[in-house]
């Protein structure tokens, strides 16, 4: 596959599933090896220089693995986002602590700054996943479904946290996505995925029936209403971009 975004973008990965999105994006990131070809990413060989692209990238995977029966507090989870990346030793500084508070308080999980991570609701850790990536340092933020499993006020406020973090800051932002719905105002560019690239562009003009059609099969469905364009996939829910 080839295709290439302008810089900084928030690009959506969409597609069904086993499409190849999660696989894409561990690729280019290092942590699984192409079985042929190169990836290369901001300049690095994903397999030769991949601790490289990972000091410039942040990454949410779809299922982080963070041992729940280790006492980390909500604290120690979003401080990992800046403390990972520096030498040993990793001591936390004043700025470092101001970044990760303010980081929580864009999903409002800052007043559980003490509260131990075990105990908190899916959506609420995902909140503070999230917020563990912005409160890093990096020209690139990656999500593996970050709204995937999580409750309505939670989806809201990280699909907030984005938009705005993506407006404040030169930051790309590739997300991967079953739903287009969410993102769909900030979304510049969508990759549409089907083990190659089947079709990337403005979410208009990805949303063509035909194109759609020929990804999820021919019960999916494209419907227009006021200027905007909705796809009904089994797969996928409904999408909407407008």
């Amino acid at each position: 596959m080839s295709f290439s975004i302008k810089s900084p973008s928030f690009l959506a990965i969409i597609g069904p599933n086993g499409s190849g999105k999660s696989t894409l994006i561990k690729a280019a990131l290092g942590l699984i090896k192409p079985a042929q070809g190169t990836i290369s990413v901001l300049g690095h060989d994903s397999v030769k220089h991949a601790s490289k692209i990972r000091k410039q990238v942040r990454y949410v995977p779809q299922r982080d693995r963070i041992e729940l029966a280790v006492p980390m507090k909500v604290k120690d989870i979003v401080l990992m986002g800046r403390l990972l990346k520096k030498l040993p030793p990793r001591i936390a500084s004043t700025k470092d602590k101001e970044v990760a508070l303010n980081a929580l308080r864009q999903v409002n999980m800052d007043a559980l700054w003490n509260r131990p991570f075990p105990e908190l609701s899916g959506g609420q850790r995902q909140r503070v996943l999230v917020a563990r990536a912005l409160a890093g340092e990096g020209s690139v933020l990656v999500l593996d479904e970050p709204l995937a499993g999580t409750d309505a006020e939670s989806q809201d406020l990280i699909v907030d946290a984005l938009g705005r973090y993506h407006r404040d800051n030169d930051v790309s932002i590739i997300m991967i996505t079953h739903d287009l719905n969410p993102i769909h105002m900030m979304v510049h560019d969508v990759l549409l995925l089907k083990n190659t690239v089947i079709g990337v562009g403005e979410p208009c003009s990805i949303m063509e029936p035909e194109l759609i059609k020929s990804v999820y099969g021919p019960t999916a469905k494209i419907v227009e209403y006021s200027g905007h364009r909705y796809c009904l996939t089994r797969d996928s829910g409904f999408d909407r971009h407008d």
